[in-house]
């Protein structure tokens, strides 16, 4: 007779119908969706007064998201340079869309932690621990390439882009909308190119591509990526395609370093038996256990 423990554990390892799947994939939903809506409501009408409160007594109120935007301003647009609205609705568009932005920002450990709690029973016990270290390595160097991207490639793009207006002879003015779209466009495209050695050493790992073939199109893949670097600074200029290039070609070559490990390990793992994990080399038969690998 098994105990109510037992029971429970069986219980929790059935396997889940679809409307199961699909019940739990609405509350998982749901609760993301509410996380990203308290999210953004506290960037909409907070006050970022509530540390200094007699400001806020005193009728002096700001919004969280104007807060963050006026240091987003503070440090990447260069002092000559003026910011307009240019459409009567341009900065109302801007106080929603980046008060979307930023809630989306910061609910996002809640909604990737649903995600992954949602994906977590249907992965095997050694893609669970594949999936921690190409996780915070992921978000690392996401993180990492959106503080370079904003103290770095986006101002660099405003300063350059000062020398054109000069070029012309124009008054060196851009409109709101403008402005937080290239910040938010560089900055997260500049996110996304430092996760690539990720992406390389993944891609490797589950065997897609090898990194004598990464090697041999060096020439084409840092073409493409002096491309890429292209679009995201459209105004920034020869040099800040350079930069981020530079550091393209850094990533790359450490996840090429960080993938050859993987496969080296790879190789070792196919040589051993399957069954108690002892060297057998090239023979279908374990020496020591006699287990076919076959």
């Amino acid at each position: 007779m098994s105990s109510k423990k037992d029971k429970v554990k069986v219980r929790d390892m059935k396997e889940m119908t679809l409307l199961e799947h699909l019940a739990e994939l609405r509350d998982r939903l749901k609760v993301c969706m509410i996380s990203i809506g308290i999210a953004t409501l506290i960037m909409l009408a907070f006050p970022a007064q509530i540390l200094n409160p007699m400001e806020l007594l005193s009728g002096i109120y700001k919004p969280v998201v104007s807060l963050i935007l006026g240091i987003l301003v503070d440090i990447v647009k260069p002092p000559q340079m003026e910011i307009i609205g240019g459409e009567i609705t341009a900065p109302l568009e801007i106080y929603f869309i980046a008060s979307l932005v930023f809630g989306l920002m910061f609910s996002s450990p809640i909604v990737g932690y649903e995600i992954y709690k949602y994906i977590d029973p249907a992965l095997y016990p050694h893609e669970r621990r594949l999936v921690y270290p190409f996780l915070s390595a992921f978000i690392g160097l996401f993180v990492a390439g959106t503080i370079f991207g904003l103290y770095i490639i986006t101002p660099f793009t405003f300063r350059a882009m000062l020398i054109f207006f000069e070029l012309v002879g124009a008054l060196p003015i851009i409109t709101v909308k403008d402005f937080y779209m290239t910040i938010l466009v560089v900055t997260i495209a500049t996110g996304a190119v430092f996760t690539s050695p990720v992406i390389l050493v993944l891609l490797v790992r589950v065997g897609l591509i090898s990194t004598k073939s990464i090697e041999r199109n060096r020439k084409w893949i840092y073409g493409i990526g002096y491309i890429v670097a292209a679009i995201i600074t459209p105004d920034g200029g020869v040099f800040a395609n350079l930069i981020l290039l530079a550091v393209f070609i850094a990533l790359v070559e450490g996840g090429i370093l960080v993938a050859k490990r993987y496969e080296k390990k790879k190789i070792l793992e196919e040589k051993l038996c399957p069954f108690c994990h002892e060297y057998v080399g090239d023979a279908i038969f374990c020496p020591n256990c006699g287990k076919s690998r076959i």
